[in-house]
């Protein structure tokens, strides 16, 4: 059975197919396209927001019958803006005439100043959705999750181990229409991970102490009464090539496998049966949990 993690018998990154495949590494036929071998700590990026989002609006949205709601999407190295909820409530309240076609909210937007940050406090920009700018508190419904998944194979195929740029591709290449996505122009979600994938030499605390003094200097603008879209633009940037780092067929097929309906091994096959026990488990959360008065069960 196949997980995402490093396997001792996988080729390092950096070795050619010929030195690979006589070497007896048991990944020596799929390097990605630019010749380089599986990181598992960069496919587990993709490999665990796909399955997240998969187990969230196919599994928890559809269970509890949640299939209007907006899921915001945040990641460890996200700051938040007081009024962030405020702003996105707002933006759903008045989608109808704000955007009525932005399949996407974006919370977040990678500004180089923020010398603009206070007039910008009510404002909202429409775009065509691209991966590096508006992949930050994204927010989206259940059916635009649906036109995703139905593009599966692209984003679990396309040699780039980036979710936001995977998603992209599916947004120009497998969508009648593009997304569109409505941003606040002074993001409510920012970005303090300095440290992160690709960086070690930082500060971790410099980017979180710029947002809470920005947020502070501002505090009196924030939760606006009302939002207006200042900027509209149907200028669609070049999407770049893949990046590569996601040629293994091990963790394109497991990328299938997550899919809902996740699919199932068929006996015989490699960890079979303990798929097909996780597969059946169920787990009885009541029965594990000594009710409060804060507890209510539906």
């Amino acid at each position: 059975m196949f997980s995402a993690g490093q396997d001792p018998r996988d080729c390092p990154e950096k070795i050619s197919k010929d030195d690979a495949k006589a070497k007896g590494c048991q990944n020596w036929e799929h390097p990605d396209k630019y010749g380089n071998y599986r990181i598992a700590k960069f496919t587990q990026i993709k490999h665990h927001w796909w399955w997240k989002m998969n187990y969230v609006f196919d599994g928890i949205i559809d269970r509890y019958g949640l299939e209007s709601a907006w899921i915001l999407l945040l990641e460890e190295d996200h700051y938040m803006s007081p009024d962030a909820l405020h702003v996105l409530n707002h933006i759903i309240d008045n989608r109808n005439t704000l955007c009525a076609d932005c399949e996407l909210i974006s919370l977040g937007f990678y500004l180089k100043s923020f010398a603009s940050y206070g007039q910008n406090i009510d404002r909202l920009g429409v775009h065509p959705w691209f991966s590096s700018k508006h992949n930050m508190g994204m927010a989206l419904q259940k059916n635009t999750w649906t036109k995703i998944k139905n593009c599966s194979e692209l984003f679990c195929t396309w040699d780039d181990y980036n979710w936001d740029w995977s998603l992209l591709q599916i947004s120009v290449k497998c969508l009648p229409q593009r997304f569109k996505v409505i941003f606040t122009k002074a993001p409510r979600v920012l970005h303090v991970g300095d440290c992160g994938v690709h960086t070690h030499r930082c500060a971790v605390s410099n980017a979180a102490k710029a947002a809470e003094d920005l947020l502070t200097q501002h505090s009196s603008a924030l939760f606006p009464q009302s939002m207006k879209v200042t900027e509209v633009s149907r200028r669609m940037l070049k999407p770049s090539k893949e990046n590569g780092g996601w040629g293994d067929e091990r963790d394109r097929s497991l990328c299938m496998r997550n899919t809902h309906p996740q699919n199932r091994s068929q006996p015989g096959e490699i960890g079979h049966k303990v798929l097909d026990d996780l597969f059946s488990s169920s787990v009885d959360f009541r029965s594990k949990i000594k009710p409060t008065n804060a507890t209510r069960w539906s």
